[in-house]
């Protein structure tokens, strides 16, 4: 990062800071989290901070919020609006009557964590599905949730970013301090105090940073009684902006040398569930070039059912009866869980109640499913471990996998000789004159739909490789043709065993594929197969999935279920064991 002296790299999260002199009074170091783990864009973000702090510097260094400045300032916050608070409640009473004590404890709720949202988050808070997991695992209800987010949406943020707000923040603390804000540095930071201090009103305090500088003034003080004549404030302890409570927001990080007697603040990680999950998922997108983001849901999903089910969200907390419970409300989901959106936030004690009654065999989890939530489950705990957060020693997921007594390979149908022979004997293959709803002969003999099928049905290779085959894929080496297997930028391989070569059949050499590749060549050199891309997903091999499923559908009814594109790998896989044997 010698290109780029300002950009730096921290648990995966790229980061902006620039350090400058004050005079003779010390130092100001500015710190922003780009809040991105791409590397091409923190390069783009860091070159505009960069052009941007030139400006910027120079009233930072002449000019910033001092820690009693701040703390006036917060006083004066908190003070009124906890007198705004009452006046309004009196106000409300007075027109409509006092309301059910249920929707006031709601609305306070709902005031109390948007303000902790915002920060904690930045102006730009908002409701995420991380957000709504974390709700639902304390025990809130969706209709909580749409409190929270209809008072943070279209109440709070609103006010909170405007100019006329912006204005009045700046005349509040020219009147209790004497001067108004003379940078945008300094406009930034008491936003920052602002948002802070509507917080520590509203909420309990946390100990930490700004949040700090707001209990010691609560704690100091009667929130509703005026501030005291010719008050002192104490000596200060230095006032750091940490780095994400705004978003690409600049923080002076350190206050005059002489007022620095306090050691330096440990980091410490987040305990929560969901925050090791995603740092585990980081480590594998780092770690594991082919680590899917559908695999990273699996995970994230994993961490939400576990939450609601043993009812604890930090990881320090889990212990091995939580594995039992869990493992056993599994087997007593219905096997359909999931699939309504009602699942993701209903409580789970309801959901079971109505799975009771339900028949047998529509209720319990496969096992391959719930081996595959407790392997989660013993990787979320590795990753706590490793991260050197307190787990309980005893905590052994993995012991309770039950084995499977049907082989991986067993549990999908196969497709027959004669069965893959009627498939392509289908209309889309053979005929040329089809129907208004079949494209051309010709559109279809240069179409993914056409060929992945028939190149799965000859080598067994999976739909997603042969769907992201690029024509360098398919070479020629003394004579014989072969599809060669590795990583690209388009494609994974599932396993590092999938690297190989595979020779092409002969029958796909004389239905033409060596022009389907010189075709590509010309006008897809990236990709073999352009139609199958879909931009909805970064997936190969979804859309002929579907499409094998409709042609099943059409030719064999309800007769062909559990065929499908899988079977015809299998098919090979079952052909080459019987030469082997």
């Amino acid at each position: 990062m010698t290109a780029l002296p300002h950009l730096t790299r921290r648990d995966g999260v790229y980061y902006w800071r620039r350090k400058s002199r004050r005079l003779s009074t010390g130092s100001i170091d500015l710190r922003v989290s780009l809040r991105t783990t791409d590397r091409s864009r923190a390069i783009t973000l860091a070159r505009m901070l960069s052009a941007d702090s030139e400006t910027i510097m120079p009233a930072l260094e002449q000019s910033r919020i001092t820690l009693d400045e701040a703390k006036r300032y917060l006083h004066h916050v908190v003070r009124s609006h906890t007198e705004n608070a009452a006046d309004l409640r009196r106000n409300l009473r007075l027109r409509y009557g006092v309301p059910s004590c249920d929707m006031q404890d709601r609305f306070a709720w709902a005031k109390a964590k948007a303000w902790e949202l915002l920060a904690r988050m930045g102006t730009g808070a908002s409701i995420t599905e991380r957000v709504e997991q974390e709700l639902i695992a304390q025990g809130r209800s969706a209709d909580d949730i749409r409190i929270l987010e209809l008072v943070l949406e279209q109440i709070i943020k609103p006010s909170l970013t405007s100019d006329r707000e912006a204005v009045d923040r700046a005349m509040e603390f020219e009147q209790v301090n004497g001067r108004v804000p003379a940078s945008d540095a300094e406009d930034l930071q008491l936003l920052e105090l602002h948002i802070e201090g509507k917080r520590a009103a509203q909420t309990a305090i946390r100990n930490t940073s700004v949040e700090l500088l707001a209990a010691e003034v609560v704690l100091d003080m009667n929130p509703t009684a005026p501030p005291r004549p010719n008050e002192t404030v104490p000596v200060p302890r230095p006032l750091t902006w940490p780095a994400d409570a705004l978003p690409l927001r600049l923080e002076p990080a350190t206050i005059p040398a002489v007022a620095s007697s306090v050691p330096e603040e440990v980091p410490t990680l987040d305990p929560s569930i969901s925050a090791v999950i995603d740092r585990m998922n980081e480590c594998k997108r780092h770690d594991d070039g082919g680590f899917e983001d559908k695999t990273a849901r699996q995970y994230q999903a994993f961490g939400a059912l576990l939450q609601r089910v043993i009812g604890k969200a930090d990881v320090r907390d889990l212990v091995q009866a939580d594995v039992v419970k869990f493992r056993a409300v599994l087997f007593r989901l219905p096997k359909s869980f999931g699939k309504s959106p009602k699942d993701h936030t209903a409580p789970i004690e309801e959901i079971l109640e109505k799975a009771a009654a339900l028949p047998k065999e529509k209720v319990g989890m496969a096992i391959a499913t719930v081996n595959r939530y407790l392997d989660h489950f013993s990787a979320l705990v590795n990753s706590a471990k490793a991260e050197g957060l307190d787990v309980d020693p005893k905590l052994s997921p993995g012991t309770l996998r039950r084995k499977e007594r049907v082989r991986q390979r067993d549990k999908k149908r196969t497709f027959t000789r004669a069965e893959l022979q009627t498939l392509f004997r289908h209309a889309f293959w053979t005929d040329e004159n089809t129907a208004r709803s079949i494209p051309p002969l010709d559109q279809r003999r240069v179409s993914g739909l056409y060929w992945v099928p028939l190149i799965c049905a000859y080598s067994g290779m999976r739909r997603e490789e042969i769907s992201g085959f690029s024509p360098e894929n398919f070479k020629e080496e003394d004579g014989i043709w072969y599809f060669e297997l590795i990583p690209t930028s388009t494609r994974r391989l599932k396993t590092a065993a999938s690297v190989r070569r595979i020779p092409v059949h002969g029958d796909l050499i004389s239905l033409g594929l060596c022009d389907v590749v010189q075709h590509a060549q010309k006008r897809h050199p990236s990709l073999l197969f352009p139609d199958l891309r879909e931009p909805s997903s970064k997936i190969f091999g979804r859309k002929v999935g579907r499409f094998i499923e409709k042609m099943i559908a059409e030719i064999w009814g309800a007769t062909g279920d559990g065929l499908s594109l899988q079977s015809a790998r299998h098919y090979v896989q079952h052909i080459l064991c019987e030469c082997w044997t």
